[in-house]
């Protein structure tokens, strides 16, 4: 049964109601991977960390496109993951500069979830407050995607947020976001990449001063290069000791119950945080991933 409050208590009530949402302390952490290559399903380097789920980002309106390439790459990476034994986590995110109203929202997310059954576990929308986007100065709106989904997909596990900004403006969009929200979310989601890069906890702390619940880490990783952010690029050995404090974190934070490292293998610029390097070797942040999902294989 879906719990509701009512939206005068918030944002005063929120954290009593989302209190209600189990503890994560005791849970055991899972981790996974966040790209949307299927080859890796089946590369050994893959196999031998034992991980269960991925996530892939998908266009929110993939299922009523007239160019149906981008629902088939969809389709072959969710059949590549559920071959190896992995449970796709699918992200619903921008196709261009376009943001939808959430009736075209809801029609295009429905015909998803009508052509891959099999998928239970989703976010409405991959970094509502990108600032590059109008959605980002919209909060209220990126709840209502959120509430659509929930809405449409019976029986899945729908975190909220999969946000990303650094705080303070963190703490100034969410408690919009909040307000907005119809029901629990299952889990909350954060892409903390200044807290890994910067070795700090302020993303962290101020979504857990906001909401309680689980918090699930959607796309996080240590990162060799990047634009659009203030950091230099670093070396591999640089973002593997990112990596280690990356998962450190769940020590110190026990609602932490999932992290999925972005990307599976890097490549040239604007954008590499692979564990495994172009020359398919892995790098030290491998190391510190395989060490989390329990197991000591040291690097190439």
């Amino acid at each position: 049964m879906r719990h509701r409050f009512a939206r005068f208590l918030l944002p005063t009530a929120c954290a009593l109601a989302f209190a209600a949402v189990p503890s994560t302390a005791a849970a055991k952490l899972t981790v996974g991977i966040s790209d949307n290559s299927p080859a890796m399903f089946s590369q050994a380097n893959f196999l031998r960390l034992n991980l269960t789920t991925a996530r892939y980002i998908v266009f929110w309106n993939a299922a009523v496109m007239r160019d149906k390439g981008p629902l088939q790459l969809v389709r072959t990476w969710i059949k590549a993951a559920q071959a190896a034994g992995v449970t796709p986590l699918i992200a619903f995110g921008g196709n261009g500069n376009y943001i939808p109203t959430v009736p075209q929202y809801t029609a295009a997310i429905k015909a998803f979830i009508h052509d891959f059954p099999q998928v239970k576990i989703y976010t409405a929308w991959n970094e509502p407050d990108w600032i590059y986007r109008s959605l980002s100065r919209q909060p209220g709106l990126a709840a209502a995607y959120f509430n659509a989904l929930v809405s449409n997909c019976h029986r899945c596990t729908v975190p909220a947020g999969d946000v990303y900004l650094p705080t303070p403006k963190l703490g100034s969009w969410l408690p919009t976001y909040i307000r907005g929200l119809h029901s629990l979310p299952a889990a909350w989601a954060l892409h903390n990449y200044y807290d890994v890069r910067s070795h700090t906890t302020s993303q962290i702390r101020t979504l857990e001063s906001l909401t309680s619940g689980p918090i699930w880490l959607t796309e996080i990783s240590g990162v060799e290069d990047r634009g659009h952010w203030q950091y230099p690029n670093q070396s591999v050995a640089a973002a593997g000791r990112d990596e280690s404090f990356l998962f450190s974190l769940p020590k110190r934070f026990p609602r932490i119950a999932r992290i999925y490292h972005y990307q599976w293998q890097g490549g040239p610029a604007p954008w590499d945080s692979g564990l495994i390097g172009p020359d398919g070797k892995p790098r030290p942040a491998y190391t510190a991933l395989a060490k989390a999902a329990g197991l000591r294989p040291t690097t190439g």
